[in-house]
């Protein structure tokens, strides 16, 4: 009788071990995590915004956009240039940070230097986003031409290694196509 008894709360720890870490989603790396991914499970804001968000928040005055090839020719209500707008996709396919791909945009001004980086739609972990924010770090290349921008070497932000180095290559991929 004992020994069914602990053998029955064995199997019951075990039972709710197996639940908990996959039940609930909280199963890290498991073989599951895509199956859990589509039925979602693993339960994670996405980060990031649209290209069209990130064209508003680089060119607030922006009034319509024409593409030129890879640039994304950005004007005013007088038509005037204001600058220019690049997406890393689909050069930046594969290269993913702790969580998933690092997609950005990167702004220049009417002149072709760099004006702003900015993280598009992603599944990043929001935390470690937060730290290359809170870093700096889409700023590294402002001011920079396409050919000094990969060139420059960018230190990764500690705390957010694989988010970090994601970007900048992401980046990288993108300036490299022009």
């Amino acid at each position: 009788m004992k020994k069914t008894i602990l053998l029955t709360t064995v199997l019951l720890l075990a039972a709710g071990t197996a639940f908990a870490q996959h039940g609930h989603g909280n199963c890290g790396n498991c073989p599951h995590r895509q199956q859990h991914q589509q039925h979602g499970r693993h339960q994670q804001a996405q980060a990031g915004v649209s290209f069209d968000q990130a064209l508003a928040k680089a060119f607030p005055a922006m009034l319509s956009t024409k593409k030129e090839g890879r640039w994304t020719a950005v004007y005013d209500a007088q038509k005037k240039l204001l600058g220019y707008a690049v997406a890393s996709k689909p050069a930046s396919d594969g290269i993913k940070g702790y969580a998933g791909e690092t997609p950005v945009m990167i702004a220049f001004n009417a002149k072709k230097r760099i004006a702003g980086v900015y993280l598009l739609a992603n599944q990043e972990t929001p935390g470690f986003v937060q730290r290359v924010e809170q870093a700096g770090y889409f700023n590294s290349w402002n001011g920079l031409t396409v050919k000094k921008a990969l060139k420059k070497k960018v230190d990764t932000v500690s705390g957010a290694t694989f988010t970090s180095r994601a970007v900048a290559e992401s980046v990288r991929a993108a300036l490299a196509t022009l």
